[in-house]
C-alpha cells in the first residue's frame, strides 16, 4: 500500500513539474531601449529585425536617428519577463552606415520606433512584423517573410520583397526612379505615383491601382484581381495582366 503510495505521490509531483514547465511562461514583460546616434543629413540606415514592427519616420532638419526600440520577452512571472526583455541584444553601430540588428525567439522580439534624418536612405530586413516607413527623399528598399509593408511621401526608389503581407504605397514621386514591388501572397494597394518605371508582381493577392499615376511600366498577377481606378490616359505606358482572375477598370475622370 505504501509503495502504491509513493509511485502516486512521485507521479503527482512529476505532473506539477511538467504542467509548470507548460504553462510557466505566461507572464510578459517590456523594456525600452533608446539610443541617439550622429548621421548627418543624409545617412544610409539599416535595420535587420527578427520578430517585431519597424516604423522610421523622416524629419527635416533632423542630423540624428533617434532609435526606439521596445523589446518583449516572457518569464515564468513579471519580474522575469521584464528580465528577459532586457537581456535581448539590440546592436547599433554607426561607421560608414548607420546599422542597427536584433533577433529573437517564438516568445521574444523587438518593436523599432526611428526618427531618421529627412534625406535618409534605408534598408529593412524582417523575419516577421509589419514595416511602415514614411517622409524619406532616399531610396527604400524593404525585404520581409511575413508582415505588411507601409510606405507612403517617399522621394526615392523603392523597392519591395515579401512572401506573405499586404503592402501598399501612397505618394511615391521620383520621376527618374522606380518601384519594384515582388509579393508571393498579399494585396498591394498603389495610390498616386509619379515615377520612372513600376515592376508590381504578385502570386495570390489583389493589386489595386488609384488616384493619379505617371511613367510606365507593368503589373503582373497570377491569381487575382487588378482594380485600376486611375484616369485613362495615365495607364497609357503601363502594362496589366492577370492569369487568373480579372482587370476591372474604372476611369476616375469620367465618374465626375
Amino acid at each position: 500500500m505504501l509503495v502504491v503510495f509513493g509511485l502516486l505521490l512521485v507521479a503527482l509531483v512529476i505532473g506539477v513539474v511538467l504542467l509548470w514547465f507548460s504553462y510557466g511562461d505566461r507572464a510578459g514583460g517590456t523594456e525600452t531601449f533608446e539610443q541617439s546616434v550622429e548621421s548627418g543629413t543624409e545617412p544610409v540606415i539599416r535595420i535587420t529585425n527578427g520578430r517585431g514592427k519597424v516604423r522610421i519616420q523622416g524629419t527635416e532638419g533632423l542630423e540624428t536617428v533617434e532609435i526606439s526600440a521596445r523589446r518583449y520577452a516572457r518569464g515564468f512571472n513579471p519580474t522575469s519577463a521584464k528580465e528577459n526583455a532586457a537581456e535581448l541584444p539590440v546592436e547599433v553601430s554607426n561607421e560608414a552606415e548607420v546599422e542597427i540588428s536584433s533577433g529573437g525567439g517564438s516568445d521574444t522580439g523587438v518593436d523599432y520606433d526611428l526618427e531618421a534624418p529627412q534625406g535618409s536612405t534605408v534598408e529593412v530586413e524582417s523575419e516577421a512584423g509589419d514595416v511602415e516607413v514614411s517622409g524619406l527623399d532616399g531610396d527604400v528598399t524593404v525585404r520581409g517573410e511575413s508582415g505588411d509593408v507601409s510606405l507612403e511621401d517617399i522621394q526615392g526608389s523603392i523597392l519591395i520583397e515579401t512572401a506573405q503581407g499586404d503592402v501598399s504605397v501612397k505618394h511615391l514621386s521620383t520621376e527618374t526612379g522606380s518601384a519594384e514591388i515582388t509579393v508571393d501572397s498579399g494585396d498591394v494597394d498603389i495610390k498616386d505615383l509619379v515615377i520612372g518605371i513600376l515592376e508590381a508582381r504578385v502570386g495570390s493577392g489583389d493589386v489595386a491601382l488609384s488616384g493619379r499615376f505617371s511613367g510606365g511600366g507593368s503589373a503582373h498577377v497570377e491569381t487575382g484581381s487588378i482594380d485600376v481606378r486611375l484616369p485613362s490616359e495615365d495607364v497609357k505606358d503601363l502594362d496589366l495582366e492577370t492569369r487568373i482572375g480579372e482587370i476591372v477598370r474604372y476611369d476616375e475622370q469620367e465618374a465626375k
